[in-house]
């Protein structure tokens, strides 16, 4: 139960940044391009590739708890991208050349393609 309510406590931390980011972006730059995602997906990929490299190299800055909070509930919260990324990059490390790429576009390519479909489906009457 504790696991849980670690992941909902980061989670719910995590949707508040980017909300608050959000509206921080179109405050400052306008809503001519989705700064704030940009942001918080940027700053996610940073984070999660930081913790990573961290706990690679036997700095464990996170217990397994705070790991639970922040990685899975913060960022999983703030951006889902995040963790997209560093999949990415640890195919690619492992030389899954195949894997990377068909990772690559089956969230980009079919993802903004879902993202269409879900537009056409929610303009039919």
């Amino acid at each position: 139960m504790i696991k849980i309510l670690l992941v909902a406590a980061g989670g719910s931390l995590g949707a508040l940044s980017r909300y608050g980011v959000a509206l921080l972006a179109v405050k400052l730059f306008g809503s001519g391009f989705p700064w704030g995602t940009l942001i918080v997906n940027l700053a996610g990929c940073f984070l999660i590739g930081l913790s990573f490299a961290l706990a690679e190299r036997g700095i464990n800055i996170m217990n397994p708890s705070a790991r639970l909070f922040f990685v899975t509930g913060y960022l999983g919260a703030l951006t889902t991208f995040s963790t997209f990324a560093l999949e990415t990059v640890n195919s690619m490390r492992a030389a899954t050349h195949l894997v990377t790429v068909a990772n690559f576009l089956a969230n980009n390519v079919v993802g903004a393609v879902l993202v269409l479909l879900g537009m056409w489906a929610g303009r039919l009457r």
